[in-house]
């Protein structure tokens, strides 16, 4: 009688098993604030320098030397989304004295591309330069170059 007391508990308790894991847990419904978002975060993935710039932003002629008489381009190429950001761009010369500082509100969904540049109508001085990458004032990316 102990022997099939016990076949009757085994086997009431393995059927117990078998229905929980045939369990399934609803999926939450669309907009539920506990789902976990799917879109990357915006995060900058390249930054290009060059003396001449295509119409889709990017860099046509990749250089990081320079002459006193070149206008100065940064492209830079970002990946993801978000409502808002302020991408800035932060020339300095060799000595930290910033050159110039330009920003841009994006709302970016995807890849794209920014185009920053600077100018002067005399010649730029000889020396070491770098373009700062800012995301809302956030230093991301630095890229250094030379006049000669």
């Amino acid at each position: 009688m102990k022997s099939m007391s016990r076949a009757i508990l085994l086997t009431a308790g393995l059927l117990g098993l078998a229905a929980l894991a045939g369990c399934k847990k609803k999926d939450a419904p669309a907009g539920d604030s506990s789902t976990v978002s799917t879109t990357p975060a915006f995060r900058v993935t390249d930054v290009d320098l060059g003396r001449s710039i295509g119409a889709d932003k990017r860099v046509s002629d990749k250089t990081d030397h320079f002459a006193r008489t070149d206008t100065i381009y940064a492209s830079v190429t970002s990946e993801g989304s978000a409502p808002s950001k302020a991408l800035s761009a932060r020339w300095t010369f060799e000595d930290g004295q910033v050159v110039d500082e330009q920003s841009q509100t994006i709302t970016p969904s995807g890849s794209a591309t920014t185009e920053f540049h600077i100018m002067k109508p005399t010649a730029w001085p000889v020396g070491k330069y770098k373009v700062e990458i800012l995301v809302d004032g956030v230093s991301v990316q630095t890229k250094e170059f030379e006049v000669k």
